[in-house]
């Protein structure tokens, strides 16, 4: 069974990177390369540069939840866990790899693995909330052309949404952690799993308090769509500058479906239909998602890559 997991866990990234691969050939690689070659590199650096304000915005969101949950951690401390966290999660579906960023928690702020656990999934569901709210917004302006994206977008994020306000739910959430401990942990190890049950729980903030860092991250995620606006200048292509922050959002989400690694193929895709209503070429919107993508995750990923080998767990 864990041999059959590993091989579709092996094997679903290829979908995307095929697709991907795909898209690039249809688009047809010299007209992308001529997309690219007019680019212009004073907005590339502008773009760029905002992603110090945001990383710090962001973090700053993370430092909230924890010090509410008594986890104190300096604020440049956590940058730099983010970012390492930025590296691990781009080179990973689904960015299954930015949860190491448990491991760096535990070890800067001495605390629990349950409470630092529960810590990484709130923070984790505020940044995913807000990437649904954005593209909710942006499927209601797209109604007219895509009015099957509200609907499913809506359905989508009040399961989740239901899902985690059952689960942040003490009595049921320990039942539930219990229960998956007594499946998944050797008998040795279950009394340490009830501890870590009990940690994870422990001064959890309230749904109340949580609406502060899910509105600054929405802030952070305007600014992350307003790089992709200025990207776009870069490269000539005109939309107006709602379409990046609320319409890109829904081709992030579909990007996130884990069967690729870093989005790659299911969110140019996306792209390609959605801002086919503005007349944009498919050309011009994989040189955009393309170089987007090294704009706002890979360089910043590279920061990341080097505070791994610097703090190491």
């Amino acid at each position: 069974m864990k041999d059959k997991i590993a091989y579709i866990k092996n094997f679903l990234p290829l979908i995307g990177l095929t697709l991907f691969a795909y898209i690039i050939w249809k688009a047809g690689v010299h007209r992308i390369l001529n997309v690219l070659a007019r680019v212009n590199i004073f907005y590339l650096f502008l773009a760029f540069i905002i992603f110090f304000p945001r990383i710090f915005i962001s973090t700053y969101k993370w430092q909230m939840i924890a010090k509410k949950q008594g986890i104190e951690v300096k604020l440049t401390r956590l940058v730099k866990i983010n970012l390492i966290g930025l590296f691990y999660g781009t080179i990973t579906p689904l960015w299954i790899g930015d949860a190491i960023r448990i491991f760096y928690l535990k070890k800067e702020s001495k605390t629990s693995m349950g409470k630092c656990t529960s810590n990484f999934l709130m923070d984790q569901l505020i940044e995913l909330f807000s990437l649904f709210i954005l593209a909710i917004i942006g499927s209601i302006l797209l109604i007219k052309f895509f009015p099957k994206i509200f609907t499913t977008l809506l359905i989508v994020f009040l399961i989740i949404l239901f899902v985690a306000l059952v689960f942040k739910n003490r009595k049921i959430g320990k039942r539930i952690l219990d229960f998956v401990y007594k499946i998944i942990l050797p008998e040795k190890f279950r009394e340490e799993g009830k501890n870590y049950s009990e940690e994870f729980y422990k001064d959890m903030p309230s749904v109340k308090f949580l609406l502060i860092p899910l509105s600054i991250e929405i802030f952070s995620y305007s600014l992350f769509f307003l790089q992709t606006y200025i990207v776009a200048i870069a490269l000539h292509i005109h939309a107006p500058l709602y379409a990046f922050i609320f319409i890109y959002p829904i081709a992030s989400l579909i990007g996130q479906i884990p069967v690729t690694i870093s989005g790659f193929g299911t969110r140019e895709g996306a792209l390609i239909k959605l801002f086919s209503i503005y007349g944009i070429d498919a050309s011009k919107v994989v040189a955009l998602s393309i170089t987007s993508y090294f704009i706002t995750f890979l360089i910043p990923a590279m920061i990341g890559a080097y505070y791994s080998f610097k703090m190491k767990l």
